[in-house]
């Protein structure tokens, strides 16, 4: 297999993830009505779901590096499959976030699986750009999600959107199957053993510059996450607007994301990553107050709520290939265990803050515009701390 057709199969599977979590966004006050919940309850699908994602990272990571890279994919996609199905039949609530639970237990293989994958079959010189890459691909995802999934429910009900989830994870299982041949030569037997296991995680835990940069990417998907967790509640319940035009709108803040990932893509290597990751934040941090400022000064329509954001999510494309490259290439030997822990605290952290958000929401757009104006100043001041201040990093120009 070629290397671009490597990074294309790479870039669909972690797209897999927020595909299926942002496919249900404009769906939310139709499943809320139908099944006789408020709206923070049905967010509830969307955290649950985060939460699911961010366990299985534990666990999927290191036994890739004890069975391999295509086993572990090809078992967490028919568990992602089997749940989507009981999505769709699901009577209530609870039975519905059970089922989401498991559907994110099946697709958080493809994440951290996936960026062991690259970590696998490209230099470390090359690993920024190769991410940087995949993350213009990982935008795709919750760009398409919104827009297919308010077409779906305008069409056929929210549960239809489950059945298509379904047809998705079937051919993705297929093209596991058939296309990707095991990148893992090197199986380490210990991987799995819980000693070895917890011993690991606690040397990354441990370690001020991992830790570092996982909280840049942690803090850029919190600040994203809130922004999904409320928009439906926002342009669709504030602003009326319709669930497929929802999609589109929701497409343009992805959308500069992936610009920012491919513009990312081009500097790294040149400027280096940790300029990339203050750069970012310093785009953040303006858009982030704009988002504040015009609805305090009374604008407020759907382009004060999108354009703002959508300069946001340009800044986190800047920080996110560098906070993986910074966060895993340093560990080889331990490439799962390392992806698997930047994806786990990543998408807890994001579930706690989208879930929080979204119960704070009072009939305005101000408790989301705040939360995310606050996560660039926070990753500013965390990275300084916890990267910048160590000699080794501050003198880092690349992974």
């Amino acid at each position: 297999m070629s290397r671009t057709v490597l990074i294309l199969l790479v870039s669909a599977l972690v797209m897999l993830g927020p595909f299926t979590n942002n496919i249900m966004v404009p769906s939310l006050l139709a499943l809320a009505i139908d099944l006789r919940i408020g709206f923070g309850d049905a967010q509830a699908i969307l955290s649950i779901y985060m939460v699911g994602f961010a366990a299985g990272q534990l666990f999927v990571g290191p036994m890739s590096d004890r069975f391999g890279r295509k086993p572990v994919l090809t078992v967490s996609l028919a568990l992602f499959i089997i749940a989507s199905v009981l999505c769709s039949l699901a009577p209530d609530l609870y039975s519905l976030c059970a089922a989401r639970l498991l559907q994110a237990l099946g697709a958080s293989a493809t994440m951290s699986v996936g960026r062991a994958i690259v970590r696998d079959s490209f230099a470390s010189d090359k690993m920024a750009q190769v991410y940087a890459y995949i993350g213009a691909a990982l935008a795709l995802g919750p760009i398409v999600g919104p827009i297919f999934g308010g077409v779906i429910e305008v069409s056929s009900g929210w549960r239809s959107v489950f059945w298509f989830l379904t047809a998705f994870g079937c051919l993705m299982l297929m093209t596991i199957v058939f296309l990707l041949r095991e990148t893992n030569t090197n199986l380490n037997r210990d991987a799995t053993r819980p000693a070895r296991l917890i011993g690991n995680y606690a040397t990354l835990l441990s370690t001020r510059m991992y830790m570092g940069y996982v909280l840049c990417n942690a803090i850029c998907y919190g600040g994203i996450f809130a922004f999904t967790s409320c928009s439906a509640y926002i342009l669709i319940g504030l602003l009326k607007t319709s669930p497929d035009t929802f999609g589109a709108l929701y497409a343009i803040t992805v959308g500069a994301y992936g610009v920012g990932t491919l513009l990312a893509a081009r500097i790294t290597r040149r400027v280096g990553i940790n300029r990339m990751i203050v750069y970012g934040a310093l785009i953040m941090t303006i858009f982030g107050e704009i988002g504040v400022i015009l609805p305090m000064l009374g604008y407020f329509n759907v382009w004060t709520v999108i354009l703002p954001f959508a300069g946001f999510a340009f800044g986190t494309g800047f920080v996110f290939p560098s906070g993986q490259a910074g966060g895993i290439s340093p560990y080889p030997k331990m490439a799962g265990a390392a992806s698997s822990m930047l994806s786990c605290l990543q998408m807890s952290t994001a579930a706690v803050i989208g879930a929080v958000t979204a119960r704070m929401l009072d009939g305005s757009m101000m408790p989301m515009a705040w939360v995310v104006f606050g996560m660039g100043p926070i990753l500013l001041l965390s990275f300084y701390l916890l990267v910048l201040r160590n000699p080794r990093g501050a003198g880092s120009p690349s992974p």
